[in-house]
């Protein structure tokens, strides 16, 4: 623990942010001490970085500092579970997708989510109809190959054994249902997916794969931050709309993480939490729904043993209990920070197999409403 009588997150002795400034003390210290014995390569160079990082963490925000108590909530939110999608919303997204992206001959990368199904019917009804042919699935999980199966529509694997080794094959397009998607100002397309965790936890590392073998990554959205877009306006950063207010990318990311043991498994989580300091906490899903922050009393691991998933929660705990968001959406060392460069740091970070975070998107199709409630679908090119 932290010595104040609070919970961390995972349990790993890991530091919340808003201790008193002789706790931030006692924090550096304690990573001193753990990277001076660590072995590991690089440690060194991580060493000094943690300890630059600690001691901004002293300055940054004095918004920050009169907060002397933390109070850890329960790690459910609504965007645990698949959002509830309108199904008129869902398939004409699908239809603007399907029409303008997907060809003949082409292997169509899938993940889960509640506008996959449409997309598959669509493809199916094209092929019966004879408009498309040579059409395959190339699922990303399991729950995605489920949709193909009900689709009718023909699977073909995304990795394959060569020579005893599994290679991953190249997809035309990847459909990609998101959580949130924001266009920053740069014109980049940035999003958030995987935070659902029924009716399963997301496959984490397929996608990111699948993702780095697409030609074209299009994300899918009919809501953002678990909402119904209103006007699609609203999620580019440099809007010229007066009357929309654009909120940055933040929240809860998801990030796969190894778990070959536990001492390891400890030291990498809390080498991440190291990371965030001051910005984000590190919380561990369980097996079940409504866990606390430590993954409860079952924390998740997957079916091979081989890794677990925690979310990178950029809450600001301003109101004790709360999920509310940082303004500023992500941040690093206190101030606002791009997708991409949350992106790095994550990837810095040991133990880190895959994370939910999506800066590499070619297209976006997003519905919003349009004159008099009807259903608009916009398409979005990333510059």
């Amino acid at each position: 623990g932290t010595g104040t009588g609070h919970a961390c997150p995972i349990g790993l002795g890991c530091v919340m942010p808003m201790l008193a400034m002789a706790m931030r003390t006692c924090v550096s210290n304690r990573i001193v001490q753990k990277n001076v014995a660590s072995s590991r390569s690089g440690s060194a160079t991580r060493l000094g970085t943690r300890n630059k990082r600690v001691a901004c963490f002293r300055q940054i925000h004095t918004r920050r500092d009169s907060y002397t108590t933390v109070v850890i909530p329960r790690a459910t939110a609504a965007n645990d579970t698949a959002t509830n999608v309108s199904p008129d919303a869902a398939n004409a997204v699908a239809t603007a997708f399907v029409d303008a992206q997907v060809k003949s001959n082409m292997r169509v990368g899938v993940t889960s989510g509640n506008i996959i199904g449409p997309v598959l019917s669509l493809i199916h009804d094209k092929l019966a109809a004879g408009s498309l042919t040579n059409v395959v699935a190339v699922p990303a999980d399991a729950l995605a190959a489920k949709e193909c199966a009900v689709a009718g529509v023909l699977v073909s694997p995304f990795e394959r054994n060569e020579d005893g080794k599994l290679v991953a094959s190249e997809v035309d397009v990847l459909a990609l249902s998101v959580d949130e998607l924001v266009v920053g100002k740069d014109g980049k397309i940035a999003a958030i997916f995987g935070r659902a965790q029924r009716p399963v936890q997301p496959d984490l590392q397929s996608v990111a794969k699948m993702a780095a073998k697409a030609k074209n990554v299009v994300c899918l959205a009919t809501h953002s931050r678990d909402e119904p877009i209103e006007e699609c306006d609203a999620l580019f950063e440099d809007s010229k709309d007066s009357n929309t207010k654009f909120i940055p990318l933040g929240g809860k990311v998801p990030i796969c993480m190894a778990y070959l043991d536990k001492d390891q498994w400890d030291e990498d989580a809390e080498n991440l939490d190291d990371v965030f300091l001051g910005d984000a906490e590190v919380w561990r899903r369980g097996a079940e729904l409504n866990a606390n922050p430590r993954g409860g009393g079952n924390p998740y691991l997957s079916p091979s043993g081989m890794h677990t998933i925690v979310d990178l929660c950029f809450y600001d705990p301003k109101e004790q209990g709360s999920l509310e968001r940082w303004e500023d959406g992500l941040v690093l060392l206190g101030e606002a920070a791009t997708p991409e460069k949350v992106r790095e740091e994550i990837e810095s970070c040991d133990g880190v197999l895959a994370h939910g975070l999506v800066t590499t998107a070619n297209l976006a199709y997003v519905s919003e409403k349009g004159a008099e409630g009807t259903l608009v679908v916009r398409k979005i090119e990333a510059k």
